[in-house]
C-alpha cells in the first residue's frame, strides 16, 4: 500500500480589521465633510447667536457679523464641496485654497466694514444754522457719514418720526443736501410661555442714519444743520468714516473673483452642476451691493435678509447669463481634473 503524500498545511492570513477600516473611515469622513458637517455647525451657531441677540445679551452688529460670516462660509462650501473627494490632486487642492482666500476676502471685507466702520475720521455735534468745517482738505476719497439724533421725552406711547436736513458744501455754496428720518415705534412683545406669558409694550427706535459723502478733490467742506422736526433734540451728531479700500479696487476684486469662479467651474466633470460657483458668486456680490448700499440705518438683520433674497434672485439670472456668455472662452481655460 503506497504511502500517502502529506501536504503541508497552509494557514490563511486574515486581514486585520484596522487595515480594512482605514479606507472606509476616510471615505466616511470625506462624505460627512462635503454633506452635513459645515452647514449643520453654521446653522447651530447662527441659531444660538440669534437667540442671544433677541434676549438682549448680544448687540446687533456682532450678531449680524457672525451670522453673515457663517452664511458666506456655507455659500463657498456648496460651491467647492464637489471637489472634496479621495484621490484629489495636490495641484487642485492648492488652486482651490487660493480661490477660497480670494473669494473670502472679496466678500467678507466689505460686509464687515459695512457693519463695523472702525474709528471715525471726524465727529462733531451739529446745531441749527451753525456751519462746521469737515477737515477733508488733502484727503480725497469716499466717506461714510453717520447722523445720530435723539427724541425728546414723550408723555405717552405714540409712534413718532423726525426728519433732518444737513447742507453740505464749501465756500458759501450748497453742493448737496443730506436728509434722513428717525423713528420711534411701539410694538407688543410677548414675554414668557404658556399661561404665565404676558404681552408688554416695547419701543423700537431708528436714531442713526447712514449716508455717503464723496470728496474726490480733497477740498474742505462745511456741514450745516438746516432744520429738524419737532420732537427731536436740536443737536444731532455727525461722524465720518474713511473708506479703507477705494471703490475701483473692490470692483476689480469682484471681477477677478467672478473670472476665478468661471475657471473653477471648468474643473468639474461635464454635466455636474455647470456654472454653480459662478452663480453663487454672482448672487453673493449682488447681495453685498444691496447690503452695503443700505442708507436707511446701520445694516442689520432686516437688511441682511432683504439683501440675501435679492441676491438669490439676481444671482440665478446673472449666473446663467454669464455662464452662457463665457461658453466660447471656457474651451481655452486650463483643466486640473
Amino acid at each position: 500500500m503506497a504511502a500517502q503524500a502529506t501536504r503541508p498545511r497552509t494557514t490563511r492570513k486574515t486581514p486585520r480589521a484596522g487595515t480594512q477600516s482605514v479606507p472606509l473611515t476616510r471615505l466616511t469622513i470625506l462624505d460627512a465633510l462635503r454633506s452635513w458637517v459645515i452647514p449643520t455647525a453654521v446653522g447651530v451657531v447662527s441659531m444660538v447667536v440669534f437667540v442671544i441677540y433677541n434676549i438682549g445679551v448680544l448687540d446687533e452688529p456682532p450678531a449680524v457679523t457672525i451670522v453673515g460670516a457663517g452664511a458666506l462660509l456655507v455659500v463657498l462650501f456648496y460651491g467647492v464641496r464637489g471637489f472634496v473627494e479621495a484621490g484629489a490632486s495636490s495641484t487642485l487642492a492648492v488652486a482651490l485654497a487660493v480661490f477660497a482666500v480670494l473669494w473670502g476676502g472679496t466678500t467678507f471685507y466689505p460686509f464687515y466694514r459695512a457693519i463695523n466702520p472702525g474709528t471715525p475720521t471726524f465727529k462733531a455735534a451739529l446745531t441749527p444754522h451753525v456751519p462746521v468745517t469737515l477737515p477733508l482738505q488733502g484727503k480725497p476719497g469716499r466717506y461714510y457719514a453717520f447722523v445720530e439724533g435723539h427724541f425728546l421725552p414723550s408723555q405717552g406711547r405714540e409712534n413718532r418720526t423726525a426728519v433732518y436736513h444737513i447742507a453740505l458744501g464749501g465756500e458759501g455754496t450748497t453742493d448737496r443736501l443730506l436728509e434722513g428720518t428717525f423713528s420711534q415705534e411701539w410694538r407688543s412683545q410677548r414675554v414668557g410661555a404658556g399661561r404665565r406669558s404676558t404681552v408688554v409694550p416695547s419701543l423700537h427706535e431708528i436714531t442713526q442714519v447712514r449716508d455717503f459723502i464723496d470728496d474726490p478733490d480733497g477740498r474742505p467742506l462745511t456741514a450745516t444743520l438746516q432744520d429738524v422736526s419737532p420732537g427731536l433734540r436740536d443737536t444731532v451728531s455727525l461722524r465720518l468714516y474713511a473708506e479703507t479700500l477705494p471703490t475701483w479696487l473692490l470692483i476689480f476684486l469682484g471681477a477677478a473673483t467672478m473670472i476665478a469662479a468661471v475657471v473653477v467651474d471648468t474643473w468639474r466633470e461635464k454635466g455636474q452642476r455647470d456654472g454653480l460657483m459662478l452663480t453663487l458668486t454672482a448672487a453673493t456680490l449682488i447681495a453685498l451691493v444691496v447690503f452695503c448700499r443700505s442708507s436707511t440705518r446701520v445694516p442689520g438683520f432686516p437688511q441682511f435678509l432683504i439683501a440675501a433674497l435679492l441676491g438669490a434672485l439676481g444671482g440665478a439670472v446673472a449666473g446663467s447669463l454669464l455662464w452662457w456668455l463665457t461658453k466660447p472662452l471656457r474651451r481655452y481655460l486650463p483643466r486640473l481634473t
